[in-house]
C-alpha cells in the first residue's frame, strides 16, 4: 500500500489523513507549530477558552458531514446570532442592530424614509461583478454607508469596488423575515472545550510530527519512505516566495476580564461587528457566550485588520491571485519527485467553511487512491 505525506494538520490535512487511514492507505501528518487544530484551535487564559484565529461556528446541511464530526464528539447544538455596531449620522453612540440587517428593526431608523425609498427602487435580484456594485444593488447606499463600506475598507485594506462579489451572496444578506440566526443550515454545532479534542480525535490514527515545516526542496527527502504528498498549507509559503500570493491577515488581541462572573458575559453577544470607521478593530469576539462555560472572568477578543498573516484570501473582480495559485500548482506539481495533491483553504487559495474544508478533504483522498489504484470509500 502506498504512504502519504500530508504536510497541515488543520481540519484539511486531519481529514484526509483520516480517510487514507481508512482505506488502507499510510498516512503521516506534518505540522509547522507544536500543535495540531490549524486555524480552528482553541486557546485558554486562566481556565477561559478563546479563538486566536477567530470565531468558528460548525454548521452544515450535509448529513454525512454531521455525521462524522459526531462521531468524534462535536454534537452539542447552537444557535449563532449577531450583532453590528452602527453609528448614524451626528450620533456619538452607537446603536447595536442584527447581522444581517433586519428590515422591522431597520424600520426604527430616523433614515428610514430614505432607507425605503432606495429599497423600494432596487432590482428584482443583486447584481453587479464588483462587490460594492453587487451589495448596493441588494441593499441601496444608505444600508451599504451604514452597514458595509468601512468594515470592507478596514477588513480588505482597499475599496469595496476593487473586491470580487462573488463571496457575497453567503456573506451579505438583508432580511425582512425576522430570521435571527446568521446561518440557516440544518446542523449547527459548537463545542464547550473547542474544537482541539474533535480535530485531534480525526487524527488519532496517523502519527504525527509536529514543529516542521516541509517545503518544496523537502520533498525529494520524502521519497525514501513516502509515495505521495498531500499539501494543505500556503503554496507560497511552500515554494519558499513569500509575495507571491496576496493576503490579508488580522491581529487579535484578547482582554482576560477577572471581574465577570461566572455564569456573565461583558459585551452584547459572541460576535459584534465594528463597521465603522470610528474604531480601529473590525469586530470583538467573546467566545464564553458560544461555549457556555460557567467559570469566573472571560475574554474579549478584538480583531485588527491587515496584519502579516494568511487568514483571507484576497477576491480580486480579476481573480488575480486565484489565477496566480493555480500557477503555483503546476510549477510545484512539474517540479515535485512525488505526486502531489492540493486541499484546503490556504493550498485552494479560497475562503471555505469547516464543513467544506471536511467534504474538499474526502474528495482530495479519492484523487489520491484513485491515483494509486484503491478502492473508493464506502
Amino acid at each position: 500500500m502506498p504512504h502519504i505525506a500530508v504536510i497541515g494538520a488543520g481540519w484539511s490535512g486531519a481529514v484526509v489523513a483520516r480517510s487514507l487511514h481508512e482505506r488502507g492507505i499510510g498516512a503521516q501528518l506534518f505540522e509547522k507549530s507544536d500543535r495540531i487544530g490549524g486555524h480552528s484551535r482553541f486557546e485558554s487564559i486562566n481556565g477561559v477558552h478563546y479563538e486566536p484565529g477567530g470565531p468558528h461556528i460548525f454548521h452544515t446541511s450535509h448529513e454525512r458531514v454531521a455525521a462524522f464530526v459526531d462521531r468524534f464528539g462535536l454534537s452539542r447544538p447552537y444557535e449563532h446570532c449577531v450583532l453590528t455596531e452602527v453609528f448614524l449620522p451626528d450620533e456619538d453612540e452607537g446603536r447595536l442592530l442584527s447581522w444581517p440587517p433586519q428590515v422591522e428593526e431597520l424600520r426604527r431608523l430616523p433614515m428610514w424614509p430614505t432607507i425605503e425609498r432606495e429599497l423600494d427602487l432596487l432590482p428584482p435580484a443583486p447584481t453587479g461583478e464588483d462587490f460594492e456594485s453587487y451589495v448596493v444593488s441588494m441593499m441601496g447606499p444608505t444600508l451599504f454607508d451604514l452597514f458595509i463600506r468601512e468594515y470592507t475598507e478596514k477588513q480588505w485594506g482597499r475599496a469595496p469596488s476593487e473586491l470580487s462579489s462573488r463571496f457575497a451572496p453567503k456573506r451579505v444578506e438583508l432580511r425582512s423575515d425576522g430570521y435571527r440566526r446568521l446561518f440557516r443550515d440544518t446542523w449547527e454545532f459548537f463545542p464547550p472545550e473547542g474544537y482541539n479534542s474533535t480535530i485531534e480525535a480525526i487524527a488519532s490514527c496517523v502519527p504525527v510530527v509536529t514543529g516542521v515545516e516541509l517545503r518544496l526542496s523537502d520533498v525529494d527527502d520524502l521519497r525514501t519512505e513516502f509515495d505521495g504528498v498531500v499539501l494543505t498549507g500556503p503554496l507560497d509559503a511552500f515554494v519558499g516566495e513569500d509575495g507571491a500570493l496576496e493576503w490579508r491577515g488580522i491581529r487579535t488581541v484578547a482582554e482576560y476580564l477577572p471581574g465577570v462572573g461566572a455564569s456573565e458575559t461583558a459585551t452584547a453577544a459572541y460576535v459584534v461587528n465594528r463597521p465603522s470607521a470610528r474604531v480601529p478593530f473590525t469586530r470583538t469576539v467573546e467566545t464564553k457566550h458560544a461555549t457556555g462555560q460557567r467559570v469566573e472572568g472571560t475574554i474579549v477578543c478584538r480583531e485588527y485588520p491587515g496584519a502579516k498573516a494568511r487568514h483571507y484570501p484576497v477576491p480580486t473582480v480579476e481573480r488575480t491571485w486565484e489565477k496566480r495559485n493555480d500557477e503555483l500548482k503546476d510549477r510545484i506539481r512539474e517540479s515535485s519527485p512525488l505526486p502531489i495533491f492540493f486541499t484546503g483553504r490556504l493550498a485552494d487559495y479560497v475562503y471555505i467553511n469547516q464543513d467544506q474544508a471536511i467534504e474538499r478533504a474526502w474528495a482530495c483522498a479519492d484523487r489520491v487512491a484513485a491515483r494509486f489504484g484503491v478502492r473508493p470509500a464506502r
